[in-house]
C-alpha cells in the first residue's frame, strides 16, 4: 500500500513537470529567439498594440520610431512580436570583424 502512494506521487510530479515546466521552457526559448531577431530596422508589435521600427537596442530596452519624428523607448518586455526581422546588412555590420592588414602576398599582386 505504501509503494502505491509513492508511485502516485511520482506520477503526479511527472504530470506537473509536463504540464507546467515544459511549456514555460518552450515559451522562454521562443522569446529568446524572437529577441535575437531584433536589431535596427526590425519591425515590432508592442504590448500597447503599436507597430514600430527599431532604431537602437540597449541591454534593457528598445528605441523605436512609431511615426515620423516620434521616437520612443520600450522595455524589452513590451515587445510582443517581431513582425519583420532586422535587415541582414544591418546585423552583419554590427558583427563585422576588424580589418586586417594586407599580407605581403597581397601587395605583390
Amino acid at each position: 500500500m505504501k509503494s502505491g502512494n509513492l508511485i502516485l506521487i511520482v506520477v503526479m510530479l511527472v504530470v506537473l513537470y509536463v504540464l507546467l515546466i515544459l511549456p514555460q521552457r518552450r515559451q522562454q526559448k521562443q522569446r529568446n529567439n524572437m529577441m535575437q531577431q531584433l536589431g535596427p530596422g526590425a519591425k515590432i508589435l508592442t504590448a500597447g498594440g503599436m507597430y514600430a521600427t527599431v532604431t537602437a537596442m540597449t541591454d534593457t530596452g528598445v528605441r523605436a520610431v512609431i511615426a515620423d519624428g516620434v521616437e520612443v523607448d520600450f522595455d524589452n518586455r513590451a515587445v510582443v512580436r517581431v513582425v519583420q526581422g532586422a535587415p541582414a546588412s544591418v546585423s552583419t555590420e554590427e558583427t563585422a570583424q576588424p580589418e586586417t592588414e594586407p599580407s605581403a602576398e597581397d601587395s605583390k599582386e
